[in-house]
């Protein structure tokens, strides 16, 4: 799914939307599919998700609809899992994408949504990590 024409530029303002969300959207899968208890940040982790997911509603010049999100949503999750699949469940979970990124506190993901989605402008990728 495209998300606007412009989605691939370098963000100018507080960081790449989309980089952050994408980042947000594996640890979830992730967690999930290694079967990892859930803590208070995986609650901050799908608040962030849906702040993003209504940000990329509001301004992303495609004007996605909520549903478009959702299916795209699905669609990235089932392709990770595939290639989870692949690489190997085990091996997969081992790579501790989700348990490092689920150290962060809470209050410090609300923070840097907060901060992340303060100017509206068009969602992008880069500069990702």
């Amino acid at each position: 799914m495209v998300l606007g024409p412009r989605q691939f530029e370098a963000d100018k303002g507080a960081g790449a939307v989309l980089c952050a969300w994408s980042i947000y959207l594996s640890v979830r899968t992730q967690t999930t599919a290694c079967a990892v208890s859930r803590e208070p940040v995986d609650d901050a982790i799908d608040e962030a998700i849906t702040a993003i997911d209504g940000f990329i509603i509001a301004n992303s010049s495609l004007h996605p609809t909520h549903e478009m999100l959702e299916d795209f949503k699905r669609r990235a999750g089932e392709a990770e899992l595939r290639h989870a699949r692949q690489l190997g469940m085990q091996k997969y979970c081992e790579t501790n994408l989700a348990q490092n990124f689920r150290r962060q506190t809470p209050d410090k993901i609300r923070a840097s949504v907060k901060e992340l989605l303060a100017v509206p402008r068009e969602p992008v990728m880069n500069p990702c990590l």
